[in-house]
């Protein structure tokens, strides 16, 4: 459907929009309960809406102040100040009205009802509803608990075979990444097909909740083993080793390379480099990602993006194009002096030549590498 836009003065009264607006505030108490075992039919009584308002303002409501404009369809206007103005609500002012944005409203908004959600409507209602922890991962996706069991994405956590999982909620916490305990388990955060699956949990068998330690989303660790999130334990020599190895975001907007320590797959001990889980056969220790899908222990490279051990690789000069070189174009390019590369495999010299004429007459404190024997011999 086309969007209309309405056009911007200080005269006109913005159109109506197709339903009702509530404070924001209210909005998100509602959406906190119902994400912590209430109903439908308990809450929506609540707020004078039917199923079919509640929809529609749901889901503008749940993208005020994003980049997606397409609440403004909802209230009929394009102007942030008016939208925000008419779901500011009673119980909220704001500090800089003139300078004011959604973006930063809900940025305020959503934690704290989420720790007080008695507002409004809500403010008497027997309901008890406790934010535990927020997903570092999952967009205004929270764990919180009714006092009886602890909800996900509005429903009690589920086993990967859809079975209640039995927690504790006195004493149930979010450790970091996709980890949690209670007092007797430590339970991880799995995912069925991909990004965007049925999340489920389950119990790591034989950790330690005394000593677990959530390294990053992926990785954890206690006194005896390391663990990665899939639920394989990494029966590691050297625990007190046991670390990240940060993945190189080459970020070629801002001219920067940036450790990712959160999201990272590599873990290392002092013996093995591990990679989703799994030994990196014949990776030492001193393992670390170049970034574009390559790595280096600094005697062996490769490009593990497709688990591959690169033959002959010169791993003293191996490089690939960072942020402020001259890059030759290609996806997954590599180089060192003895010829480039591309997704771990070689390219001819012939082939390669023109694509990397310009990183090399940029780079003037190289010499002798495969591109200027091939220039001195043009």
């Amino acid at each position: 459907m086309r969007r209309t836009r309405v056009a911007r003065s200080k005269k006109a009264v913005p159109p109506a929009g197709p339903g009702p607006v509530i404070p924001f505030d209210v909005y998100v108490a509602a959406s906190f309960f119902m994400a912590t075992g209430r109903a439908l039919d308990d809450v929506l009584p609540l707020l004078d809406l039917s199923e079919a308002q509640w929809m529609a303002l749901h889901k503008a409501y749940d993208y005020l102040g994003r980049f997606d404009f397409g609440y403004q369809d909802y209230f009929g206007s394009d102007d942030e100040a008016d939208i925000l103005a008419r779901v500011t609500g009673p119980r909220w002012r704001l500090s800089d009205p003139v300078n004011a944005t959604l973006e930063a409203f809900v940025r305020d908004v959503r934690p704290a009802v989420w720790a007080k959600p008695h507002i409004g409507p809500f403010a008497n209602v027997p309901w008890t509803a406790v934010h535990i922890a927020t997903h570092p991962e999952m967009t205004l996706c929270f764990y919180s608990h009714d006092g009886e069991h602890v909800y996900f994405l509005g429903k009690p956590l589920a086993t990967k075979d859809r079975q209640p999982l039995d927690v504790d909620i006195a004493t149930f916490e979010w450790l970091g990444g996709r980890w949690l305990k209670d007092g007797a388990h430590i339970y991880g955060q799995g995912e069925l097909g991909g990004p965007g699956g049925r999340v489920y949990w389950y119990v790591v068998n034989g950790a330690d909740p005394a000593t677990f330690q959530a390294l990053n989303l992926r990785y954890a660790k206690d006194a005896f083993n390391g663990y990665y999130i899939t639920g394989k334990t990494l029966r590691t020599k050297s625990v007190d080793r046991f670390e990240i190895v940060p993945e190189v975001r080459l970020n070629f907007r801002d001219i920067s390379q940036d450790p990712l320590y959160k999201t990272s797959v590599f873990a290392r001990d002092a013996e093995h480099v591990y990679f989703y889980g799994a030994r990196l056969r014949g990776a030492r220790p001193s393992f670390r990602d170049l970034g574009n899908g390559y790595g280096t222990d600094g005697v062996q490279v490769w490009f593990h993006d497709a688990k591959l051990l690169i033959e002959d690789a010169d791993a003293a000069t191996f490089r690939v194009p960072v942020p402020g070189e001259p890059h030759p174009g290609m996806h997954y390019c590599a180089v060192d002096r003895l010829r480039a590369y591309r997704y771990g495999k070689p390219v001819p010299s012939e082939e390669a030549f023109e694509v990397w004429k310009a990183f090399f007459e940029f780079h003037t404190d190289l010499r002798d590498w495969w591109w200027h024997d091939m220039a001195c011999a043009r």
